[in-house]
């Protein structure tokens, strides 16, 4: 009997123990690739919906900025959306730059805000999430 009941706590331990380290069930990647602070705060506020629908804890969700999107992301560009960005990586969203767009467009990672995270290729980014199944959306 205490074999049963050990076998049945281990059960319910491993059991809660998988879901609450389930993946999301929803993966979304967005783009912004124009130097527009329209098409960053647009961005930002589909990431916001969809955790609202879904529930921050079920959809991951990356926000990949490349091209002249690059210069939306500067710190020292004062924007009402640079607190957006910040609020919305607290929320769990990733903003990542494209290496390649940072390069062309002669800036460094020290020119861009703190919260932004970093990827070799914004296009390839796209590619390998969308081949991964994430929904790719271009506000």
């Amino acid at each position: 009997m205490k074999a049963i009941l050990t076998c049945v706590l281990f059960w319910l331990v491993a059991s809660s123990l998988a879901n609450a380290t389930e993946a999301p069930r929803y993966k979304l990647i967005l783009q912004v690739s124009e130097d527009s602070v329209d098409k960053l705060n647009l961005a930002l506020n589909n990431a916001k919906n969809a955790q609202n629908a879904f529930g921050p804890e079920n959809i991951e969700i990356e926000i990949v900025v490349f091209g002249g999107g690059i210069q939306t992301l500067k710190y020292y560009t004062p924007t009402p959306v640079a607190e957006k960005v910040r609020q919305a990586t607290y929320s769990g969203v990733r903003v990542v730059a494209c290496e390649n767009a940072l390069r062309a467009s002669k800036l460094r990672p020290s020119d861009l805000l703190r919260e932004v995270r970093y990827v070799p290729s914004g296009v390839a980014e796209i590619v390998e999430k969308a081949s991964q199944g994430w929904v790719y959306i271009s506000p």
